[in-house]
């Protein structure tokens, strides 16, 4: 950090931390509460998908990305708070965040492609699931489902590893060091670099920088889209012809063989169709994001800050989204939501009915013993007065 403090102050304009207007009101009321509910849902998510009852591959996959959306949503946290003045003019605040926000958006950038892969994951076991639906599970498969989930995770953090070097920060005091400030470029600019100096770092290491975007562009972006997509037609087929299906057996369910099939394709229809939407929501909230990355990768002049700002929110949204889709689609998943939070209740209720008795007791005690000492003092008053 330089160490030339200078006299001169900085504005308010100057001193803020967010890009503009429209992204501080974002950040100071929107994202708030996308951050509280996904986190909230996520949970639930969790705790009903965690559940020995629900325990499944697609689960597994789905509650690893519930614990994604989570680290995603608090890895937010600081940047929502910078937008708030008391932060935003914070000298303790303001030196931390310059420190660690670019490594914050590499955590997050990891969060968000292992949770596209995890959707990847999620999507691909569904369709294996209707092709071999009588797969036998056995122990290899009890590992291999975490053990992918795991590679998953490692991929995608060596992919978006170099994006913790990618920018070269400068810091300086102002104001007598009250105020500082901080500026950031990317290392692979062949532009202008601070204080008109010539940019310091080779050619080489600017390639590599150049190359781990591309890639990072390729496996994070562009392949796992092009592979939802293509999946998920696959799966909306599969919907339409269980559909048509699932009309025939209605009208042939006398048999009781007749009864289970048709409850057992219900049941692979209902599972099919949130998986699907999940996809489905996924893909329409994540793309324009990634569009607008990559046309802005793929020319000099940026698009409009705007454009940005609305395709990182709508990736936020769908942070919030996956608990909403399982209520709406998963009848199981609601009844054992509501079995697993009436469990609570119960005992909350008993804790609380318990710690009243005990109270109680303790008051009785209290009472037995003031009186106990009340006729002590009477019976030695009496003592006193016979002497």
């Amino acid at each position: 950090m330089s160490n030339n403090a200078t006299n001169i102050c900085l504005t308010n304009q100057q001193m803020r931390l967010h890009g503009n207007e429209l992204e501080k009101y974002l950040q100071r009321f929107l994202y708030p509460c996308i951050v509280i509910l996904g986190i909230t849902g996520n949970v639930l998510n969790l705790t009903v998908l965690l559940n020995r009852s629900m325990r499944s591959r697609s689960n597994i996959f789905l509650s690893a990305l519930a614990l994604a959306d989570i680290i995603f949503l608090l890895l937010l946290l600081p940047n929502i708070l910078a937008t708030y003045p008391m932060f935003t003019s914070n000298y303790i605040y303001r030196y931390i965040y310059f420190h660690i926000k670019i490594h914050l958006l590499s955590l997050t950038n990891w969060v968000s492609s292992a949770a596209i892969w995890l959707v990847v994951a999620v999507c691909a076991d569904r369709l294996i699931g209707i092709r071999r639906p009588l797969h036998a599970k056995t122990d290899c498969n009890k590992y291999r489902t975490p053990l992918l989930i795991v590679v998953i995770v490692t991929v995608t953090g060596i992919v978006n590893f170099y994006q913790h070097f990618q920018y070269k920060c400068f810091m300086r005091n102002y104001c007598h060091r009250t105020q500082i400030y901080s500026r950031c470029i990317p290392i692979n600019n062949d532009g202008r670099w601070f204080w008109n100096r010539t940019n310091p770092y080779s050619a080489t290491y600017r390639n590599f920088i150049d190359i781990s975007v591309t890639v990072n562009a390729v496996t994070t972006i562009i392949l796992p889209i092009f592979l939802l997509s293509f999946l998920n037609i696959l799966l909306l087929c599969i919907l339409r012809n269980r559909r048509d299906l699932l009309l025939v057996s209605t009208n042939q369910r006398r048999l009781p063989k007749k009864k289970r099939s048709l409850q057992y394709l219900k049941m692979e229809h209902r599972v099919t169709l949130m998986v699907t939407l999940i996809v489905t929501t996924f893909i329409i909230l994540n793309g324009p994001s990634a569009v607008i990355h990559l046309v802005n990768l793929a020319r000099k002049k940026k698009l409009n800050y705007n454009f940005t700002l609305l395709g990182n929110t709508l990736v936020i949204i769908d942070k919030a989204c996956n608990f909403i889709l399982f209520c709406l689609t998963s009848r199981h998943f609601r009844a054992r939501l509501f079995q697993l939070t009436q469990r609570k209740v119960s005992r909350f209720s008993a804790s609380f009915l318990q710690i009243g008795d005990s109270m109680r007791r303790i008051g009785s005690i209290n009472d037995d013993s003031l009186q106990l000492k009340q006729s002590m003092k009477l019976v030695q008053r009496n003592y006193n007065n016979n002497n």
